[in-house]
């Protein structure tokens, strides 16, 4: 259980490492505390709604099999515990660049979101907070380990909070800043967005490591018990 508790936390610092997120959050919060807790709302519920639904199909999967075919899922661990290493050194061998100019679409669709109505900025909270595939992908994999760990509805509900504090940390952690200091928290969390930018890369390598550990400690003790 302690080892699942560690994969799901860190599934949802990789998702919760969104240097997009930050920025469209940060975008929204100029609006006002409304519209920021619209968009935090947004976001927060569509990733709860998401990890909600793939452990649910998790589960109507596996039904009453949940500790079946040990040795295929150790197999799947140590194969993906290989795909996160191979990624940790491209990321590491990656050289270190210059502040990169944003991406046009993606600014312009940033400057966009402080001049959005309430709803749309909900919609466009709930629609980022679904996520890509990368986010998609972390989420699936907190959910397989999630359904997979048997501890019962109440400690599947606890998992999926677990995963959602950290994987939406970059978007509630801000507006909750916005609620309680105003517009000081803009000025303070503009000044960290280029340690978070700069940082992420160097962050993201030491998880993926962990992770990857983590992993095959699992599939070894699977086949040895």
């Amino acid at each position: 259980m302690f080892h699942a508790a560690i994969q799901v936390l860190l599934y949802g610092l990789l998702a919760g490492l969104s240097p997009l997120a930050f920025a469209a959050t940060l975008a929204v919060m100029p609006a006002g505390r409304l519209k920021a807790l619209g968009f935090g709302t947004g976001f927060v519920g569509a990733q709860a709604l998401t990890c909600s639904v793939f452990v649910i199909i998790g589960i109507a999967a596996t039904g009453a099999s949940r500790k079946s075919h040990t040795g295929i899922q150790a197999t799947l661990e140590i194969l993906l515990a290989i795909a996160l290493i191979m990624l940790a050194v491209g990321i590491r061998r990656r050289p270190p660049t210059a502040k990169e100019s944003p991406n046009p679409r993606t600014q312009a669709v940033l400057e966009r979101l402080s001049r959005l109505r309430f709803l749309t900025t909900v919609v466009a909270g709930f629609v980022l907070g679904i996520g890509g595939p990368k986010r998609l992908l972390l989420t699936s994999l907190a959910a397989t380990t999630i359904v997979t760990t048997d501890v019962g509805d109440a400690g599947e509900a606890v998992f999926v909070v677990l995963y959602l504090v950290f994987a939406t940390a970059l978007v509630w952690g801000p507006v909750a800043l916005l609620v309680f200091l105003g517009e000081r928290a803009v000025g303070l969390l503009e000044g960290a967005r280029g340690e978070v930018d700069r940082r992420q890369p160097q962050v993201t390598f030491y998880v993926l490591l962990i992770l990857a550990a983590f992993l095959v400690l699992d599939a070894v003790g699977a086949l040895l018990l």
